[in-house]
């Protein structure tokens, strides 16, 4: 199994008083989205993905994250993230689609069979594939139950998160951010003043999608920064 460093402090409860502190998160947070965006919250992006830091109760091998780590990995049209108004909390006021009654993510490329020169590229640098078409390795299910750290009430727990990459977005009621090279920014994920780590809750029976505990920072420029 994926071993390594282990986050007890935190993980059995996410929080100290769990239930009734994150009863509490949901209700403010289920709130701010009711009052959509621009009003109670503000969006700055579309999640691509979210990297989680090796834990032992996870259910994946080693293999299985060769090269690209533990991770939730949208390739395409992530949910959006946002941070609500006034407290600042990161936020996603999108659900994940059901698929049988169970939330899917998206198919990958499986890690462990990558493809060589997948733009086709000759000698010279020239592309002989068509626009858009990347040859990719065979795509692999992105299982939720397995990738989890736990199962806390009706939540599948992702936890510890390390990073959160997102892509700017204008739209949504997203803010207008000027980027030099690429459009990709970071969150870091940082352990809050009660010790508890930044988690990721989703719900397998609704898609619906909460993060908890911890705190987060981001590039100074964007003047985006406080807890989960």
């Amino acid at each position: 199994m994926l071993a390594g460093v282990q986050h007890g402090i935190s993980k059995e409860g996410i929080v100290k008083h769990a239930a009734r502190d994150l009863d509490l998160s949901l209700q403010i947070k289920r709130e701010r989205i009711r009052m959509g965006a621009g009003v109670g919250y503000d969006v700055f992006g579309q999640i691509e993905t979210v990297y989680i830091e090796p834990d032992r109760d996870c259910q994946l091998e080693r293999g299985e994250v060769a090269g690209v780590g533990r991770r939730l990995y949208w390739p395409h049209n992530g949910p959006f993230i946002a941070r609500s108004r006034p407290e600042g909390d990161l936020l996603i006021p999108s659900r994940l689609p059901l698929r049988r009654g169970w939330a899917a993510m998206p198919d990958v490329p499986d890690p462990t069979r990558p493809v060589a020169n997948p733009y086709g590229v000759d000698r010279s640098g020239a592309s002989h594939l068509k626009i858009d078409e990347v040859r990719e390795a065979p795509l692999i299910k992105q299982d939720l139950a397995r990738i989890a750290s736990a199962k806390f009430a009706n939540f599948l727990v992702f936890h510890p998160i390390s990073q959160i990459v997102f892509i700017f977005n204008a739209g949504q009621g997203g803010p207008r951010f000027a980027s030099i090279g690429n459009v990709k920014q970071p969150i870091s994920a940082l352990t809050g003043w009660d010790g508890s780590k930044l988690s990721l809750l989703i719900d397998p029976y609704t898609g619906e999608m909460i993060f908890k505990g911890g705190r987060y920072a981001m590039s100074d420029r964007l003047d985006l920064a406080g807890t989960a």
